[in-house]
């Protein structure tokens, strides 16, 4: 009976392996973006991966520009503006107009996070240095 027992608990480890492994190696959403025939989609290009005249830059190259358009969530801290990705950090400086805190005055990165989950077309003007947003100024709403 010892021997049935060893064997059954070897085999549910091994197969509990097995699907953690194929798990873990599933494609995700993102990879088949990337590795479909059509590579050269509108999809937002992700930190480091573009410059400011709206192309394409070598992978590993540094974003740095002015960026203008629609402010879109990506993750916590992560964001685009147009078909550009960027990150935000503690000191980049956010300027409301009125949607992501009032006119005129400091946002902080969490208020731009949680009014970005919540809305679309917010318009900015937003200054990116190695993939880092320095300043986000909020577009005023008309």
């Amino acid at each position: 009976m010892r021997a049935y027992r060893s064997r059954v608990r070897t085999f549910a480890a091994m197969s509990l392996l097995v699907t953690g492994a194929l798990f873990a190696t599933a494609c995700q959403p993102s990879d088949a973006d990337a590795s479909g025939p059509d590579s050269s989609s509108s999809a937002p290009t992700a930190p480091g991966g573009g410059s400011s005249d709206g192309g394409d830059a070598p992978a590993g190259k540094p974003v740095n520009g002015t960026f203008s358009g629609e402010l879109r969530y990506l993750a916590p801290g992560k964001h685009t503006v147009g078909n550009q990705g960027f990150f935000v950090a503690d000191d980049t400086k956010i300027t409301g107009a009125g949607r992501i805190c009032d006119a005129n005055t400091a946002c902080t990165p969490d208020q731009l996070d949680t009014v970005l989950k919540d809305e679309n077309g917010i318009m900015a003007t937003v200054v990116i240095k190695d993939g880092i947003a320095t300043s986000i100024d909020e577009s005023d709403a008309e």
